[in-house]
């Protein structure tokens, strides 16, 4: 009787065509929703409409001294991604980010999974982490955090990360010569490839060889489990998925065939996006079950092409179209948004640093000037938008979209960091764009971007009820925005 339910269960995964087919099986959305006090203005603002402001919206706009009560959470991300990485059961941890900055889950890395758990963690991680020097955002966060730690000096990126590097499992398992040291690689910036920009966990389990974890986000391992606002995965399933087995693709291929590699006899050398796309190719051919219906992994840089097509087909197909974004340059995205905006319901989520960016810049003519050559005074970017952002946002309002903004906090680099679209089609049905990349070029032809396509419907649906909260509850039209940029 158990081998007929084994060959039963074996057949039914062979033939699967959704992902909840497969064994294992639970697939758990978190959004970071961060709980945060209308941080009140010193004095008085009033809106472009001249009603009076005198906090900016709760929820919203965040500080530094709100993340711990939101890590402790059982519904955000970070309180659960905390719990995935000291599960005793998992054997192993590969997690890919352009940023691995938060320090709470730096030290639950080594104290739990390394030290305690002797679980295998291998980080990828952006090559640019290891600058020596803090970049702006760090240096303007360090300044806004003296006030509350003194002179305390804040460590960069990249001696957060020494903590992993350097965390030892215990002695017991060292002593007994099975000890599972730390892993750490650098990618990007090399070899045509762009930023290292994935966002993924992948847990295996010791007990359950064919189980897997797979997380995947909007957000980096930073204040990106908390204080940004961002979407978060946590797809468990089994080993021998589509899914899986296209992650593990991924992964293997960021780690070991993303490299230059030299001309040889016979073989005539390749750039690391070449390889990259090489092995990829070749990897996910070895794959002998079908690709998933539900939700389709698709990565860049070997899939930008495709999954940039796919949007604008959806675009074309859907009856309304929700979009949150953090970055905004991708002009065949815009084009396809325009066009839709002319025809049906287009909404539009963005942080106030795509607004601010223009308008800071606006002479007493009323033009935007943003080059500094022309305007002495031009503030280029505000927090990591650039004034084409605003240009586009502007180009699309005019076409017919809705558009509100998310007054987050500028000043310490917290922010709406978002980026996923909701297709919701005439007969009911509903699909959803997600996943690390930004709506930029770079980010379909040469970063390192994992996207899904998904159709599940309680997934759908999820999005669809938050999106709805935060267009009701959280975010502000252009028109009700404070008429100067001030902060609390």
């Amino acid at each position: 009787m158990k081998l007929l339910l084994g060959l039963l269960l074996l057949a039914s995964n062979a033939f699967a065509v959704s992902i909840k087919d497969y064994e294992y099986y639970d697939y758990q959305v978190y959004f970071t929703n961060p709980q945060c006090q209308a941080y009140e203005y010193n004095q008085i603002q009033y809106s472009f409409a001249g009603d009076a402001l005198r906090a900016k919206p709760e929820n919203v706009y965040c500080k530094y001294n709100d993340a711990s009560k939101n890590q402790k959470r059982k519904s955000s991300p970070h309180y659960n991604i905390k719990k995935l990485i000291s599960n005793p059961a998992v054997e192993s941890l590969t997690m890919a980010y352009l940023s691995f900055s938060n320090s709470d889950i730096i030290n639950t890395v080594c104290d739990m999974a390394i030290r305690k758990n002797n679980t295998k963690v291998i980080l990828i991680i952006d090559k640019k982490n290891k600058d020596a020097v803090k970049n702006k955002v760090q240096i303007e966060t360090a300044k806004a955090e003296r006030s509350k730690k003194g002179s305390q000096k804040r460590k960069t990126k990249w001696e957060k990360i020494q903590t992993i590097i350097k965390c030892k499992p215990a002695q017991k398992y060292i002593d007994a010569g099975v000890a599972n040291y730390p892993e750490v690689h650098l990618r990007g910036h090399s070899g045509g490839i762009g930023y290292a920009h994935n966002k993924i966990i992948y847990a295996t389990y010791d007990a359950f060889p064919d189980k897997v974890t797979t997380v995947f986000s909007s957000g980096n391992m930073s204040s990106g489990t908390v204080l940004h606002h961002e979407n978060w995965h946590f797809l468990t399933t089994s080993r021998k998925s589509y899914f899986a087995q296209a992650h593990e693709c991924v992964l293997n291929g960021m780690k070991d065939h993303s490299k230059f590699s030299r001309m040889r006899r016979g073989s005539p050398g390749a750039t690391g996006i070449n390889n990259f796309k090489s092995f990829m190719k070749s990897c996910r051919a070895k794959i002998t079950v079908p690709e998933e219906e539900d939700i389709k992994l698709s990565v860049v840089p070997s899939d930008g092409e495709k999954t940039m097509k796919n949007i604008v087909k959806n675009i074309k197909q859907a009856k309304k179209v929700s979009i949150a974004v953090h970055r905004f340059t991708h002009r065949g995205l815009l084009n396809a948004l325009k066009r839709a905006s002319k025809k049906k319901e287009v909404r539009f989520i963005a942080d106030d640093d795509i607004f601010w960016v223009g308008k800071v810049n606006e002479l007493p003519n009323k033009t935007i000037e943003c080059n500094p050559s022309r305007n002495p005074t031009a503030t280029p970017v505000v927090g990591a938008n650039m004034c084409s952002e605003y240009f586009y946002t502007q180009s699309l309002k005019r076409s017919g979209a809705q558009i509100k903004y998310m007054q987050t906090n500028q000043e310490l680099f917290l922010l709406h960091h978002n980026k996923y679209i909701l297709f919701e089609y005439a007969d009911g049905s509903g699909a959803l764009h997600c996943g690390a990349g930004n709506f930029t070029k770079a980010a379909f032809t040469r970063n390192f971007e994992n996207y899904y396509f998904i159709t599940i419907p309680e997934v759908v649906e999820r999005f669809k009820n938050q999106y709805n909260y935060v267009w009701n509850n959280l975010a502000t039209a252009e028109k009700d925005l404070p008429n100067k940029q001030v902060l609390p």
